[in-house]
């Protein structure tokens, strides 16, 4: 019996030090855990700005940028059709405060409707609260679909003199520090749950076989319709799983009721979701489409071939490339900045007015096996982005293409 209550402790601990591995390891670059096709077909990002990168804490950083929604939004996400977005920031836990978020303008504490095709400009504001140097994304969370990452940065939070706190004026006129208010009552009711789990799983790991007999286990009837030797579940099981869920059924009233009497001001928790203004789209001044796209592995290039086409009144030049949360610029138009990538585009001139150019765009495919953005040998094998086309106005078009991914033989 002590072996069994020793084992479990110790599936226990395991289990704890897996999730605490797991955590750190995952904390540096989660994105690349998604499948590709869901990053390159979902959503893009661009212009994404990091206000500092060095805060102590107390202060303040705003992450500024865009996403799209892309036409490409694959079938088997969100039913083909996602309708609710959240903006929000990963990070590897709360070492930040989401104070403040803006989309397209308009104030969004909450949720968004959404619409595939949809460009939403995103302005969050955050305070440094832990110190450390912590890995930042923005990140869009859609409705049966998941989070989508974008491109993120690490960021140093310093410790301050006095510490962090959180002060918030209650509509009581009072005031209190949220990184400390109740904390001991929450950290008790904890306390108490855990209490109960352990309880519960004790019961079924230290009294009963379960997990280290598990082949004898399954070969045991449930009920105990033969007796109180027969079967794995006996009256005295009964009773302590009823006591158990009855203590539970107990803490839960208790605390309902002490908050009840203790804050009758209360607000009830709001869920009105908002629909954003329309993002101010420019002027179209091109069409853009892809024909093919080929990954050859001995040269380690993804080689796409687009057509452009210039539907404006000045010429237009192909600036970047972009899908999910990286950016590839072709160096005749503009220098990359940091953290995108070089591409080449031949020919690489502008576009007259009216012209239709088909132009070879190559890609270091070492970016893309590095961020395991490479679709090859997956069920879904495409190849989906953005084209940014610029004017000598400096208009620019953002136009979404997609072509299925050909890999040549190595």
């Amino acid at each position: 019996m002590k072996r069994r209550f020793a084992l479990s402790l110790l599936g226990s601990l395991v289990a704890l030090v897996a999730v605490a591995i797991g955590s750190t390891t995952a904390s540096a670059h989660g994105e690349r855990a998604q499948e590709s096709f869901i990053r390159m077909e979902s959503v893009a990002f661009w212009d994404v700005k990091f206000s500092s990168t060095n805060v102590k804490q107390g202060e303040d950083l705003t992450i500024t940028g865009t996403a799209k929604l892309l036409e490409t939004w694959p079938n088997n996400l969100s039913g083909g059709n996602p309708s609710v977005c959240y903006f929000t920031i990963v990070e590897p836990g709360a070492q930040f405060v989401l104070k403040d978020r803006m989309i397209n303008g308009a104030e969004a504490p909450q949720s968004i409707f959404c619409h595939k095709g949809g460009t939403y400009d995103f302005s969050m504001t955050l305070t440094g609260r832990s110190p450390g140097n912590w890995h930042v994304h923005p990140a869009v969370a859609v409705e049966q679909a998941g989070t989508i990452i974008g491109p993120g940065t690490s960021v140093q939070v310093n410790e301050a003199a006095g510490g962090f706190s959180y002060p918030i004026k209650l509509l009581n006129g009072q005031t209190v520090d949220l990184e400390s208010y109740g904390q001991w009552l929450i950290v008790g009711f904890s306390l108490l749950t855990f209490v109960l789990g352990l309880a519960w799983m004790i019961v079924w790991t230290w009294t009963r076989p379960t997990i280290t007999r598990l082949a004898v286990t399954n070969q045991l009837p449930l009920n105990q319709d033969g007796g109180d030797a027969v079967g794995l579940i006996t009256r005295q099981d009964h009773r302590n799983t009823a006591i158990i869920a009855g203590a539970t059924a107990v803490l839960v009233i208790v605390a309902f009721t002490i908050s009840a009497f203790a804050f009758p001001g209360r607000i009830p928790q709001q869920t009105d979701w908002i629909t954003p203004p329309n993002f101010e789209a420019p002027a179209s001044i091109a069409d853009a489409s892809l024909s093919s796209a080929i990954w050859d592995p001995s040269t380690q290039v993804l080689t796409m071939t687009a057509q452009i086409k210039n539907t404006g009144k000045s010429p237009v030049t192909l600036t970047a490339f972009r899908t999910a949360y990286l950016t590839f610029v072709n160096p005749t138009a503009r220098s990359p900045e940091s953290g995108e990538y070089q591409m080449t585009a031949t020919p690489a001139g502008t576009i007259d007015p009216g012209q239709t150019q088909t132009i070879e765009i190559k890609l270091p495919g070492s970016v893309f096996q590095q961020e395991e953005l490479l679709p090859v040998g997956k069920a879904q094998m495409a190849v989906a982005g953005v084209l940014e086309i610029t004017d000598a106005g400096g208009t620019r078009n953002m136009d979404t293409v997609e072509a299925s991914l050909t890999p040549t033989a190595t």
